[in-house]
């Protein structure tokens, strides 16, 4: 098996399965994976699709599990603002990094949340009849989604340094380094 397939396989695992258990809402490797698919991957495509995939397998679990008194569903309500938010952040994460990839992966983890917390509540606030249409509805969007922000911040650096050590572990490791580059 490739290295590069392993690290998709295990970053996959590590994002579904943190959506799966997150201890609070937005605590989770999404952001952190993002970020880190587009750094790993010499090919684009597998940077942009590592959240792509680990959000819609997640999604589909979630969705058809917890949430599935309200029917089967393949996307969350707002998948677009969600997905269009992880393809940026993975965009972001394949930027040219100057010195270490590890700082870069903590700074951009941090951008890559603040632009997902922008983007999503505002897609929360566009045409939801639980928010004036107005300036001060966007807001209060915004103002209600600060504790996700928090958790998700938490989250970013936790599961960024978990990644890093993962990858440390992997890159060092005589027999996984056996593992075809």
């Amino acid at each position: 098996m490739k290295r590069q397939t392993l690290y998709f396989i295990l970053l996959v695992i590590l994002a579904v399965g943190s959506r799966l258990i997150a201890p609070w809402s937005n605590f989770t490797a999404m952001t952190a994976v993002a970020v880190t698919g587009g750094m790993l991957f010499g090919k684009r495509y597998l940077g942009i699709l590592l959240p792509i995939v680990a959000l819609f397998i997640s999604d589909l679990i979630i969705n058809n599990t917890l949430y599935a008194y309200l029917g089967n569903h393949w996307l969350t309500e707002g998948a677009g603002w969600l997905y269009g938010s992880y393809l940026l952040i993975a965009l972001l994460g394949t930027a040219k990094v100057v010195k270490s990839k590890y700082s870069f992966l903590f700074g951009a983890g941090l951008a890559g949340t603040l632009l997902f917390y922008l983007l999503t509540n505002f897609g929360a606030w566009l045409g939801n009849p639980m928010y004036p249409q107005s300036f001060v509805g966007l807001l209060e969007s915004y103002t209600m989604g600060l504790p996700f922000l928090f958790n998700q911040v938490l989250g970013t650096l936790a599961y960024s340094g978990l990644i890093v050590g993962l990858h440390y572990y992997l890159s060092t490791n005589r027999e996984l380094a056996k593992v075809k580059a």
